[in-house]
């Protein structure tokens, strides 16, 4: 089955401490906006690329440049932690990353998980209920792969929408990804619920 999965963010290009030796190049995307109380709110969006073009592609620019990726997210088989899966790398020009117009977009689709253990929380945002997409896909090697991709939801409206659904309903969500200020952990910020 083929699912929606598209990602594109912007920001800064933040290169993370090697502690292993992977077959990816981990970093993080700095995505910064303006919060609702007027204070800078600062994500820090994890992010891999596998292909060795992209990899170099990363390793020539310096920390702090501005960029564009696009890809598509799965959960980390050992932690279940949400990664950006790097596609596209596009390194951006001082007036592009300046002009206050960053990008963060999350489009996905699959089976609706209900996730048991604390459904429920509250942040400075507010209060929100939590559950995941599922996505059942082959991965390059030919091996099954499932991801459960972790969204908040805490629009009343959407949990009003939310609730009308079981585990295992087909469902589309749009929204932004964020870092957890307590954290860190990734998360997709729901702002459309079919």
């Amino acid at each position: 089955m083929n699912y929606l999965n598209e990602v594109t963010l912007s920001g800064l290009l933040h290169h993370l401490n090697r502690k292993k030796d992977h077959n990816y190049f981990a970093f993080s995307v700095r995505h910064e906006n303006t919060w609702t109380d007027g204070t800078t709110r600062k994500d820090f969006l994890s992010a891999r690329a596998f292909e060795p073009e992209l990899q170099e592609k990363l390793k020539a620019l310096e920390e702090n440049a501005p960029i564009r990726v696009k890809g598509v997210l799965h959960s980390s088989i050992g932690s279940g932690e949400l990664y950006l899966a790097v596609q596209e790398v596009e390194a951006l020009n001082e007036s592009e990353s300046e002009s206050g117009t960053l990008e963060n977009s999350v489009k996905l689709s699959g089976g609706m998980h209900v996730i048991k253990a604390k459904s429920e929380g509250e942040n400075g945002t507010g209060r929100y209920i939590r559950f995941a997409v599922k996505q059942e896909s082959q991965s390059s090697d030919g091996r099954s792969r499932r991801d459960f991709l972790v969204v908040r939801v805490y629009d009343d409206a959407l949990k009003e929408s939310l609730s009308h659904k079981t585990d295992g309903e087909p469902v589309s969500v749009e929204g932004t990804l964020r870092s957890s200020k307590g954290s860190g952990v990734n998360y997709v910020r729901c702002t459309k619920l079919d």
